[in-house]
């Protein structure tokens, strides 16, 4: 794979990694040779796309979709001027559950490592297209609007979506095989749930598995799509713009509170995340109060 083809895709908020992009005028009307780490959905909305993946190239007209498996190469290009597709780049985590039920390591984790192989075009004529095609513009508008609880209808359609894609594949989910290194992360998932505002090192997680550091690393970043620091960050920092949210808490107790020991990498961790400075978070939540 060309990593001169590596797209570093703009994710506005890592804590929900999604984003919509309308290839459209004014936007752009094309989507280059690329590749990224996200899973993807296209959708035709009006005229016709020369659309890649992978060596296959094929026309997609209105109605027509497109599943991009992470690590895919893929473009669309229009044929003709009166063009529009939604392109929805989402990261697997949010069809994870940090493997709290069998969901994930039966019908999720098969698709991403392709132990299944799953149709990358769904044609208007397929019998599931109009029930994808409604998930998508659900999620398109969703995303748009962002009124309360919209994470939730976003989750909810990009796992139905997902359902019915495998429901498409004339393969079967392989038999579920949880070894016994994964059931060690799945406990210490549910433990770290509650214990991550404390101090943990590597060397702490990996004893509590039985595992060795190097070994846990592994199994965890394959278990959780995350690195141990950017799981424990992302729970840290969840919590903490909680609590900003509420206006009463200051950005130094918001920090102490959820874990950070340190303010200034406290800042930096929550910009990469939320895509803003926790300062605004709380500015925000003081006008709402004062308003």
């Amino acid at each position: 794979m060309e990593n001169a083809l590596f797209e570093h895709t703009d994710i506005p908020d890592r804590t929900f990694p999604i984003n919509v992009f309308q290839v459209s005028l004014p936007h752009p009307t094309s989507i280059p040779l690329h590749w990224h780490d996200h899973l993807e959905w296209m959708l035709v909305r009006r005229g016709a796309f020369r659309v890649r993946i992978g060596s296959h190239s094929e026309e997609l007209g209105e109605g027509d979709m497109l599943f991009v498996n992470a690590g895919e190469i893929h473009a669309a290009f229009p044929l003709g001027d009166d063009t529009e597709l939604i392109a929805i780049v989402f990261n697997d985590a949010l069809l994870r559950n940090s493997a709290l039920d069998r969901t994930e390591r039966a019908f999720v984790m098969p698709i991403l490592n392709r132990e299944i192989t799953v149709p990358s075009v769904i044609k208007a004529s397929h019998p599931l297209a109009n029930a994808i095609g409604e998930c998508l513009e659900r999620i398109d508008v969703a995303y748009r609007e962002k009124r309360k609880g919209y994470e939730l209808f976003i989750k909810s359609d990009l796992l139905r979506s997902i359902a019915y894609l495998l429901s498409a594949s004339e393969d079967e989910p392989p038999v579920d095989r949880a070894a016994g290194g994964e059931s060690s992360i799945e406990k210490f998932l549910r433990h770290v749930s509650s214990r991550f505002r404390e101090p943990i090192t590597i060397e702490e997680a990996s004893a509590f598995c039985n595992l060795s550091p190097n070994y846990f690393c592994a199994l965890f970043k394959k278990t959780t799509g995350k690195t141990f620091t950017e799981y424990l960050n992302m729970l840290r920092v969840h919590e903490a713009e909680q609590l900003l949210r509420t206006g009463q808490t200051t950005v130094s107790e918001a920090a102490r509170i959820s874990g950070f020991s340190n303010l200034t990498y406290f800042g930096r961790v929550f910009k990469q995340f939320k895509g803003v400075r926790p300062s605004e978070i709380l500015g925000h939540a003081k006008a709402l109060r004062t308003y």
